[in-house]
Order: structure tokens, then sequence, then C-alpha cells
């Protein structure tokens, strides 16, 4: 081609053409100049076209970490939720609002020292921040939404359940009497090591015992108070990572 376009300018030059011969020479330019211009087009569209392929893959990724946290906050509400009504029905029994045997009272207690919180999975987002990867995500506002939940600071429920726990309830129960272990009737727990108690020289306490200690109600309050507001919490987390949702299927589908 290149060999073709020289042998026109030689000619037209040969004959004496100089006047056709610049016109030539300029649309030859102006041709060259397109050329490169959309070479240049072609060249910024598959970068772009490599750019959404790539946003594409991190949305997907991230859409699939979410929908896996909305499934693990579930499953730690309902836990929240059935520790709560056991807790409850031991508060009532202490009331003497209800009544029933040692064995179910205890069996009702077997969460009384169980701490289990819920955490984001945080794998896509600290991979695509360290490697720079979230400029990918075109829609800032989605990258802010985005960056707004995973260094949502929702830990202050979890932080008091913990020390609560650990630091009040726990010292007390381990002094006061056998702590019910809570493998007792949970699913996945089945397996787990059981020590018969009933051999112990020193015997359980009774229902009785539990009503004339106002400390142990106090506790059974506090932890039910603490538990609803890590509920609030978790309800209000869910809310956003289902908002979440809809704004990275909406960009996804773009």
């Amino acid at each position: 081609m290149i060999k073709f376009f020289r042998k026109i300018r030689q000619n037209l030059l040969s004959e004496g053409k100089t006047g056709k011969y610049m016109k030539y020479a300029f649309g030859e330019i102006i041709l060259v100049v397109i050329g490169i211009l959309i070479a240049l087009q072609i060249n910024n569209w598959n970068e772009n076209r490599k750019i959404k392929a790539q946003e594409q893959f991190i949305l997907k990724r991230l859409k699939a970490d979410i929908n896996t946290d909305i499934t693990s906050i579930v499953t730690q509400m309902e836990y929240n939720n059935r520790s709560k009504k056991e807790l409850t029905f031991v508060i009532d029994v202490m009331l003497g609002n209800t009544a029933t045997d040692l064995q179910n009272f205890r069996k009702n207690l077997r969460g009384l020292l169980a701490v289990n919180f819920f955490n984001h999975n945080k794998t896509t987002f600290n991979n695509i921040v360290s490697s720079g990867q979230i400029e990918y995500i075109q829609n800032k506002i989605l990258t802010d939404s985005i960056t707004k939940y995973y260094n949502n600071n929702y830990k202050g429920w979890d932080s008091a359940m913990s020390d609560y726990t650990r630091n009040i309830m726990a010292p007390f129960m381990l002094k006061f009497d056998h702590v019910p272990q809570s493998n007792d009737g949970l699913e996945g727990y089945e397996n787990f090591t059981k020590v018969d108690i009933t051999k112990s020289k020193i015997n359980s306490k009774s229902i009785e015992d539990y009503q004339d200690n106002v400390f142990f109600l106090n506790i059974l309050r506090q932890k039910i108070f603490v538990s609803e507001g890590q509920q609030m919490e978790y309800q209000r987390l869910k809310i956003y990572m289902e908002q979440l949702l809809k704004q990275i299927d909406s960009e996804i589908k773009k």
C-alpha cells in the first residue's frame, strides 16, 4: 500500500503536476491522521472493554461475599432470638410466672456463657483495595457505599456482649453452680465431650437457689438487653446489605 501511494506521488512529480501533487500529499496526510485516530479509538475501546470486564468480575465477587454475609447475619440473628427466648423462659421461672423442672431449667441456660458474633467476609474487598483494583469500579457513589459497608463500625454491642459475658457472667457462674454445656441438644455438637456432673460431690443448685439470687436475675436481664442491642444493630446492617446489593446489581446490568 505504501509503495502504491509512493508511485502515485512520483508520477505526479514527473508529469510536473505540482498542484495536484500537493493536494494528493495533503489528502494522504489526512488519511494517515484518520488512520491513527481510528487506531487510537480501537485501542481505547479495547481498554475500556477490559476495564468493564474487570469491573464486572469485581462486582460479582463482592455480590457473592455480601450474599454470604446476609446468610451469616441471619443465622446469628436466629441464634440471638433463640437464646433470648431461652433466657426469658428462665426469668419467668425465677419470677414464678412459669413452672418447670430443674433439668429443663438448666437446659435453657445452655447458651448463657456463649459469645457468638457476625463478621464481614472481607476477602475480596481487602484484595481490591490493596491491589488498587477498586479503581475499576466506575461508579464512585457505589465505591463509597461499598467502602462504607466494609468500614462500618457495628462492633459496639458485640464488644459489650463479649466483655459482659466473659468478665461478669462467666466468673459468677463458674463459682455459683455447675455450668450447663452449650452442646446439650444443639445440632452439630452431638459428638462433643460431655461430662456427667451427677457423680460430683457438689450438688447442682436448685431452682429456688437461683430464685433467691438477685445478682443472677440482673445478669439475665442485662444479657437480654445487650442481645437486643446486637439484634438492632444486625438488623440495621442487614438492611444496608440489601440496599448495597441492589446498587451492585444495577451497576452489573449497565
